[in-house]
């Protein structure tokens, strides 16, 4: 059954005693082995050393063996003190001296190609019995007589040493894991203290209290980055509560008159009998706010499919006068109705690349906007001219659409995109619309790369400009 730690510090904590733990043993494993390489070593020079006296000791007797001085010690106890195994062979391989320490076994058997020719020449084996030994090979002139010396140590307490070592650092490792663990746990509470602090200045942000900010104390390390996103993050809230807020109010107040409208044409017409031309007429009315409705409401389903991204564009290549002209086509009714002129100038073959049915949308809501806001008998102006910021080709097709009514005031440019907004002494809901055409005019511009603003015309009224990226043909 796995044990889930379900808290970061713990897995934290865990981990850094993990990875510890690992390092701990990989640094016991190199000591020990460490250890045994060094011993090892001094034990090859001290082999090197006593070769070197054992070859002023050995000697051949009367009757040709090999032997070796004993009288060398000044002591016969020092003799117990040396552990050396000893075998001096001829250049055929025979054995001329082995010493009592061996006890018949053999120091490596036959001779090897070069053994102890070009100095001392080291090989680790094991005798018969079992025992290690590091055995060291020389070849030596004898009395004229040329032999091979071996000469070996038994490794065996080099390994009870390295054992020993292994042993004891291994009776450390869980106090040290131990220590670690908790020295972890700590410092993981102190590093992530600050994120805690956060998480909980998070919890009491509620949608009453959405201006709150959490404090950022560095913004250059990961937390103090993490912070400016949080930040962001209910800045972005904010702004879209609002904007809920905002809308609701506005949906739920302009939802309100048309079907007031509704309800009191409806209440009017049956309090009293009516003949049949008398009910058409108050039908009439009744769907004529209901159309307005409708309108409305497929108006702000265009616009939340168009803000939430839903909307694919079907982009063309096409003149941008030509579609200009389509618009003027549109609103000249309405602008014949009121005696009114439409002007059109500029560059007839400025390119774009767009849909040209949100275009046009744009162009039209902009187009009905001047013609129903100028007075009778004024001209209405549209130009289509490029241009560019650098010379060269143009960049840029501008379109303005210039009108004679009221104007709209410096401080109201911008708000005249948003939503629902309309000129208390300009925009009546009897002349005007519900305020949505220009939102729809600055995403459909926007959304093909452009942008709209709007500014003052001399001697009066407004000339909204558009500018879209032109596309040069090949």
């Amino acid at each position: 059954m796995s044990i889930r730690i379900r808290n970061i510090r713990g897995r934290l904590t865990l981990w850094y005693v993990v990875i510890f733990g690992l390092l701990f043993a990989a640094y016991i494993c190199s000591a020990c082995f460490l250890q045994y390489w060094q011993l090892k070593q001094q034990l090859y020079h001290a082999e090197v050393q006593d070769m070197e006296t054992v070859q002023g000791l050995l000697y051949f007797t009367a009757d040709g063996r090999v032997s070796l001085h004993e009288e060398y010690f000044n002591r016969p106890e020092s003799r117990l003190l040396l552990d050396r195994l000893l075998e001096v062979l001829d250049s055929n391989g025979h054995v001329l001296f082995r010493n009592r320490k061996l006890d018949g076994n053999t120091l490596g058997g036959r001779l090897l190609p070069d053994e102890g020719v070009n100095g001392f020449t080291p090989r680790s084996l094991r005798l018969a019995d079992g025992t290690p030994v590091l055995v060291i090979s020389h070849a030596h002139v004898l009395q004229e007589t040329p032999v091979l010396i071996r000469l070996a140590y038994s490794t065996e307490p080099l390994r009870l040493q390295s054992l020993q070592l292994l042993g004891l650092l291994t009776l450390v490792l869980p106090i040290a894991l131990i220590a670690a663990g908790f020295a972890g746990y700590r410092f993981v509470i102190r590093v992530l203290d600050p994120l805690e602090q956060m998480a909980g200045l998070t919890e009491r942000i509620t949608a009453r209290r959405l201006n709150e900010r959490i404090p950022v104390k560095n913004p250059e390390d990961e937390l103090g980055h993490m912070a400016l996103v949080l930040n962001g993050l209910l800045e972005r809230l904010q702004e879209s509560f609002e904007q809920l807020q905002r809308f609701t109010s506005d949906v739920s107040h302009e939802l309100r008159t048309p079907l007031a409208a509704v309800r009191s044409v409806g209440e009017v017409g049956l309090q009293e009998e009516h003949d049949a031309e008398k009910y058409r007429d108050i039908i009439g009315s009744m769907l004529e706010e209901v159309a307005k409705l409708t309108a409305m409401i497929d108006t702000l389903l265009t616009i939340a499919h168009a803000e939430s991204g839903a909307i694919q564009l079907q982009q063309t290549t096409f003149a941008l006068m030509d579609l200009v002209q389509e618009g003027v086509a549109v609103v000249g009714v309405l602008a014949e109705d009121k005696k009114q002129t439409l002007s059109v100038t500029g560059d007839q073959g400025a390119l774009v690349c767009a849909d040209r049915a949100f275009l046009r949308m744009a162009l039209v809501n902009l187009l009905d906007n001047a013609v129903k806001y100028s007075p009778s008998g004024s001209t209405i102006r549209i130009s289509l001219q490029p241009g560019s910021t650098s010379p060269g080709p143009p960049e840029f097709v501008e379109l303005a659409i210039q009108d004679e009514g009221p104007g709209i005031p410096e401080a109201a440019r911008q708000r005249v995109f948003d939503r629902f907004y309309r000129l208390d002494e300009a925009r009546t809901r009897d002349s005007g619309g519900f305020g949505l055409g220009l939102p729809i005019a600055k995403w459909a511009v926007e959304a093909h790369g452009g942008n709209i603003d709007v500014k003052a015309a001399l001697p009066a009224g407004a000339i909204f400009c558009i500018k879209l990226p032109t596309v040069q043909l090949l």
